[in-house]
């Protein structure tokens, strides 16, 4: 009788403890970030990308807070005239003295979001005078949506693809890889799980 007692109150704690760490996997903080436009730039080597948000993003974001790899979700806005209602799964790179991440960021184009070239530019002027942020980014595959919380399951998916069709076209699906000016797409909303 001593040992069911035993084995029952094992069985209960372990069930319990079991209980407790699932929910703790998913209790992370979610980062919401929005903005009025982005862009998504290859990087040199895939899936090393440069993300950019810009307008309507909030003074106070902070920068250079990226100390790990965090999973992040960019969600493109259906009213987005290229790409509306696509999903991207990112990882976001870490922060280094020399490229902080996220970064408000100066580029070539200024307000007019012309885009000619992904470098943040050091100039003496303010880096949030374009209200735009640039991530470094690595894409990730539709089926590691599985490392995300459950309500992030089921979205619209797009990701790269490597090879072409028979016309000879990329079969690439992520946004951003239309020729200007369809390189742009918003509003969008960037969810980093902290």
């Amino acid at each position: 009788m001593k040992i069911i007692k035993i084995f029952n109150s094992i069985l209960i704690s372990t069930l319990i403890l079991i209980s407790l760490t699932f929910k703790l996997a998913y209790s992370g903080e979610i980062m919401t970030i929005k903005s009025n436009e982005a862009r998504l730039y290859f990087g040199g080597l895939f899936p090393s990308y440069i993300f950019y948000m810009q307008g309507g993003i909030p003074e106070d974001t902070e920068a250079a807070w990226v100390d790990k790899e965090y999973w992040a979700v960019l969600e493109i806005d259906e009213s987005s005239k290229v790409h509306g209602g696509e999903s991207t799964i990112f990882k976001l790179k870490r922060s280094s003295k020399a490229s902080p991440q996220p970064e408000w960021c100066v580029t070539e184009g200024g307000a007019e979001f012309a885009g000619k070239g992904p470098a943040c530019l050091k100039t003496p002027a303010d880096p949030k005078s374009m209200n735009q942020l640039r991530f470094k980014v690595k894409v990730q595959y539709s089926e590691t949506a599985k490392n995300l919380p459950p309500e992030f399951q089921n979205k619209n998916w797009v990701q790269y693809e490597v090879g072409y069709d028979d016309d000879g076209v990329a079969l690439n699906k992520l946004p951003g890889r239309l020729a200007p000016p369809n390189h742009t797409f918003g509003p969008v909303t960037l969810y980093i799980f902290k």
